[in-house]
């Protein structure tokens, strides 16, 4: 095994802390973690990061450089989803302020977020060019 073999480990294996890190605080329910955000988008990375390590063992660097742009894209799409859905939550209160206030009450925790995003880079970055 290389060296890009071991990075394309250690991005998979950031994708997966990243998955199991808090990404959200909700007062008083708690931490929320990927899988307690939605659970077929938390299968989904966790299935692509499976998948980048077994590429990343058999040294396929094509299908790790699609493992990472494809955590890339769920995650982006996952954080307009959350966001549309605090900036939501609280709707059903009929004054306006109120409602936005709620909203503020609920933060985002970046640890989470920045381990996934970071692993699918390094997935992309260090993979390297396919071997002919």
């Amino acid at each position: 095994m290389t060296l890009k073999n071991y990075v394309g480990i250690i991005g998979s294996l950031l994708v997966i802390a990243g998955g199991l890190s808090p990404m959200l605080h909700i007062p008083i329910i708690g931490n929320w973690n990927y899988w307690d955000l939605d659970t077929v988008l938390a299968s989904i990375i966790y299935a692509l990061a499976t998948l980048s390590l077994i590429a990343s063992a058999s040294n396929k660097r094509g299908l790790l450089r699609f493992c990472g742009w494809s955590i890339l894209l769920v995650l982006g799409f996952t954080f307009v989803a959350v966001y549309f859905k605090v900036d939501n939550y609280f709707n059903f209160i009929p004054f306006k302020k109120l409602a936005a206030a709620a909203s503020r009450v609920i933060h985002y925790r970046w640890m989470g977020w920045a381990l996934i995003a970071s692993g699918g880079l390094i997935m992309i970055l260090f993979s390297g060019k396919n071997k002919k």
